[in-house]
Order: structure tokens, then C-alpha cells, then sequence
């Protein structure tokens, strides 16, 4: 996989690594972290490989950064299993205990945030629900693709069971929501259409503005990322899901509804919302539910 990486640095025009950093924005990863990554025989977080390579592809002519994505994972994965770990490979030179980890981020960054989940009922198996997840990244991706996010301006992640999207390219919010609203529900039928009534998704979504890091695990961290997989969780959601017509709800948090759906920024209708209110052993949290079924004139 090293030799890849570096493949890939090539044919990005070798970048510096401080260039890499601040292109993935401040904060994200710190240049020592992504340096370590091309030269320490230690095998980097799968979570900083992605960002990486989503980068390094966007700089690369005729480069799918989706596609790179996946053979790197491939690589990243057989990497891993070599020793019989999915973390690290045998080091030449070990740090000491006692010297402290590189840091993973040197501060929280802000970002749009897109959090989705799927009705778990309907996969009846380990194959079906791979299946199910697979179409729901596509279904994202073509959502966040309509709203004007190119691969090289999102991340993906996964959060528990849900499908985390991390979205660092400047967007206009109600773009975002729009799409959520008009292109998910019509690529949602099409894609159950083709489908057995067992395998048909049904989706909850989140959407929330968050500061967020990414830890030495590659993993997404951060409070309001953990308030929206709270909201996404609800009963609230869950029940909403289960009584609409259609196959997804989407919740936004207030932040979105106040600075984007009550002004019906990008022609969102703001009377499709209603608040509502979820308990928390924290404290309550107040968002806003899009409520269907209402027929969108775009």
C-alpha cells in the first residue's frame, strides 16, 4: 500500500505535505501526521488514508477519487490482516511508551455534517445488509453530488451503524437540504423499484452544521456530531419513519432550520417543517422534522 500511496503522490504532482494539510483544512491533520503516513512503517488509520487519497485524486487528471478510494481500502485492508491487525504494522523503529502519540488534529474544525441510517428491520441477514449499506452510500453520494460536493470535498465514515458524511467543500446549506428533499426521494424509488419488498431501505437522516476532529483512530469525534447521532437514534425519527408514506424523514437541527429552511433559502419550503423535541440524558434537544407527505413543486 506504501508503494501506492506514493504512486499516487507522483501523479498528484507531489504535493508538499504541508500544502496537503492546509488543502484539508485547518486543523484536520496536522502535516506531521500526514508525513508520517509516507515515510513510517507503521500502517496510518484507514481514516487518514481516505482523506489523503480523496485529495491526492482531485489533483490527479482523469483520477475517480471514489474509485481510489476503494482500491486503496483494498490495499489498506490486506495491510492490516498481514500481521493480523487492523491498526499497525511492525514498526523498524518503535516509539518509546513513554513518548506521547503524534497528535491527530491540532484543533475542531466546522463542517457540514450529513448522518443517515437505515429501517434495520429489512435486512435479514449479514449479505443483505451490506447490500443495503452499499446502496445507501450511492444513494448519498449522488445526493451530496446533486447539491454540488464533489468527491474531493466530502468524506465518508461509518458511525455505529449509521453512514457519517463529513462535507468540507463550502455549501450553501439549503442546496444540501433540496437535495434531500427532491433528488433522494426519486433515486429512493427508483432504487426500491428494482428491489425485493424485503430489501426496500428506508432511511432517517440528519443534517447539522458541527465542529468536529479526526482522532489517531481516523475516526470523526466531536460533540455535535454525538447530538446529531442522538437525534438520528430518537424514537422521535424512528416513529416518524415508521408513519410516513414515503421511505426517508429528514431531520435538520436548529442552527439549519433558523439560518436556511425559515428564510427557504434555494427554494426549501420552511411550512414542510414542524419542531420537535428529544429527550436526552444530556437535556432535551430541539430540531425540526420535515414532515411528509407534502408533493414538492421545484
Amino acid at each position: 500500500m506504501s508503494d501506492e500511496l506514493h504512486a499516487v503522490h507522483r501523479r498528484a504532482g507531489w504535493p508538499s505535505v504541508r500544502e496537503l494539510a492546509r488543502a484539508l483544512g485547518a486543523g484536520v491533520v496536522s502535516s506531521s501526521r500526514i508525513h508520517d503516513a509516507f515515510t513510517k512503517p507503521r500502517l496510518p488509520a484507514w481514516g487518514l488514508v481516505q482523506v489523503l487519497v480523496v485529495e491526492l485524486a482531485g489533483r490527479t487528471p482523469g483520477a475517480d477519487a471514489d474509485t481510489e478510494v476503494k482500491r486503496f481500502h483494498g490495499l489498506w485492508d490486506e495491510a492490516a490482516q498481514a500481521d493480523g491487525s487492523s491498526r499497525i504494522l511492525p514498526m523498524v523503529n518503535p516509539v518509546p511508551p513513554a513518548q506521547p502519540p503524534v497528535a491527530a488534529v491540532e484543533r475542531p474544525v466546522l463542517r457540514t455534517l450529513l448522518m443517515a441510517d437505515v429501517d434495520s428491520r429489512a435486512a435479514q441477514d449479514e449479505a443483505g445488509w451490506k447490500t443495503m449499506r452499499h446502496k445507501l452510500i450511492k444513494l448519498l453520494d449522488q445526493v451530496t453530488y446533486e447539491a454540488g460536493v464533489s468527491p474531493g470535498g466530502r468524506a465518508r465514515a461509518d458511525w455505529g451503524d449509521a453512514v457519517l458524511t463529513v462535507i468540507s467543500a463550502p455549501l450553501p446549506a439549503g442546496r444540501l437540504v433540496r437535495s434531500l428533499l427532491k433528488v433522494l426521494p426519486e433515486d429512493l424509488a427508483v432504487a426500491n423499484r428494482r428491489t425485493s419488498a424485503s430489501s426496500q431501505i428506508r432511511m432517517r437522516l440528519v443534517v447539522t452544521p458541527g465542529f468536529v476532529t479526526l482522532n489517531e483512530e481516523g475516526h470523526w469525534v466531536g460533540s455535535d456530531l454525538t447530538r446529531a447521532s442522538k437525534l438520528l437514534d430518537s424514537n422521535v425519527l424512528r416513529d416518524a419513519l415508521r408513519d410516513a408514506s414515503g421511505d426517508h424523514v429528514l431531520c435538520v437541527t436548529e442552527p439549519v432550520y433558523e439560518d436556511v429552511v425559515r428564510h427557504e433559502y434555494d427554494g426549501v419550503p420552511a411550512n414542510a417543517f414542524h419542531k420537535v423535541l428529544v429527550s436526552t440524558k444530556e437535556g432535551p434537544l430541539h430540531a425540526w422534522l420535515h414532515q411528509p407527505p407534502l408533493r414538492l413543486n421545484w
